[in-house]
């Protein structure tokens, strides 16, 4: 397969993909004139004023915005990560990530677009090797109101199927085993990595389209109330590749169909979600609640069905906010299958936001710790954020 050129051809094909009207947005700490806190516990984790902001299609009630052309619309996150295995005996110091990000709303209409792309993704594989992904889509999508008040919408693009918790805003650097393991496709595809990319989790990305439904009332914030929504995931993977690894793929095969309900009080949220394709389904509940001001939990338990395997699949957390530079947290991942243990994860994270108004900037220090038989993981990433 021809490979595209890294770097500058490759980053000036993402920012000549955003349309003409969407070129002007900044992204909203320049644009707005406001510290991370404004919108963030510790980022990405999200406070309600940002949940709002999203849930108002990246629009601030009552702040004014800098003119379009003072700021550049796209923010960037470099990470260096050393993950020491040491039921493995490894340990690897590597460059994981650089990223490019934009969002915004579309003009002036209510429509809004999201594009995170890695120009630089490497982890380590199964062969304990550095696997390179450089080159992939995070999430790339448009989200477009089909009614007047905008409280039914369509998502079309590249995301995540799970709405009621984004795991892209984790402070942990793993994601909840209750929602990142995956029902793998009853179906071999013609090529490995095509196979994998037809399974499906809650919490992985693929194209796809989703409908969904929110009500919206006066005198209320405007992520609280009711959401439901449907969501068509198909196969395959958006890219731009720097990477075999990373390969564009799409077949016009549907996975199956996901549903989702939730409740949203602030930053407490009841709900479950349930996924049907031929041969495997799931069904989960799903609680976040804050405790205090401080101290935030989460919950989750659901039921995986394979032709080969039947079971349960949990993760419990907590997260506590020391001040507004650090949170530790704490959670329990387990599964009813054979021969896998529980998994203890403590970790904490540390923001330093610093720069002027204008060119806002944040170094982010992430430390993980998997406490688990025969998969003793210790992880830190030192990331800069601008």
């Amino acid at each position: 397969m021809r490979r595209l050129r890294p770097g500058t051809i490759a980053i000036a094909v993402v920012l000549a993909a955003l349309p003409a009207t969407l070129s002007a947005t900044p992204q909203f700490a320049r644009k707005y004139q406001v510290d991370c806190a404004y919108c963030h516990v510790a980022p990405p984790r999200l406070n309600a004023r940002g949940v709002a902001f999203l849930a108002n299609n990246y629009r601030f009630e009552g702040l004014q915005p800098l003119p379009s052309h003072s700021t550049v619309p796209v923010a960037v996150w470099n990470t260096f990560d050393v993950e020491r295995r040491h039921t493995a005996d490894l340990t690897k110091g590597f460059p994981s990530r650089v990223e490019l990000i934009s969002a915004g709303s579309i003009g002036a209409t209510q429509a809004a677009y999201f594009i995170e792309w890695r120009a630089l993704s490497l982890n380590i594989g199964g062969n304990r090797r550095l696997l390179n992904r450089s080159g992939r889509f995070e999430d790339l999508f448009v989200k477009l109101p089909l009614t007047r008040d905008g409280s039914l919408a369509v998502t079309a693009g590249q995301f995540r199927a799970l709405n009621q918790i984004d795991v892209s805003q984790r402070l942990s650097l793993s994601e909840p085993l209750a929602f990142s393991n995956s029902l793998p496709s009853p179906d071999a595809a013609r090529t490995s990595r095509l196979t994998s990319l037809r399974a499906f989790s809650p919490s992985g990305r693929q194209p796809a389209l989703r409908f969904e439904y929110q009500p919206r009332a006066e005198g209320r914030a405007g992520a609280d109330g009711w959401y439901t929504g449907v969501t068509l995931p198909l196969t395959g993977e958006l890219t731009i590749p720097l990477a075999d690894a990373a390969s564009f793929e799409f077949e016009a095969r549907l996975k199956g169909v996901f549903a989702e309900a939730y409740l949203r009080k602030g930053m407490s949220t009841f709900g479950g979600h349930a996924f049907a394709g031929r041969d495997r389904r799931l069904g989960s509940v799903v609680v976040t609640h804050d405790l205090t001001s401080r101290l935030a939990l989460v919950g989750a338990v659901g039921r995986f069905w394979t032709p080969a395997a039947v079971d349960t699949r949990f993760s419990a957390g907590a997260e506590y906010t020391v001040s507004r530079f650090l949170i530790g947290g704490l959670r329990v991942d387990d599964r009813t299958a054979p021969n896998v243990d529980p998994a203890l994860l403590l970790y904490g994270n540390v923001h330093v936001p610093f720069g002027p108004a204008t060119f806002r900037q944040a170094l982010r220090l992430q430390v993980e710790q998997r406490v688990q038989r025969r998969n003793h993981v210790t992880t830190v990433g030192l990331s800069h954020i601008f």
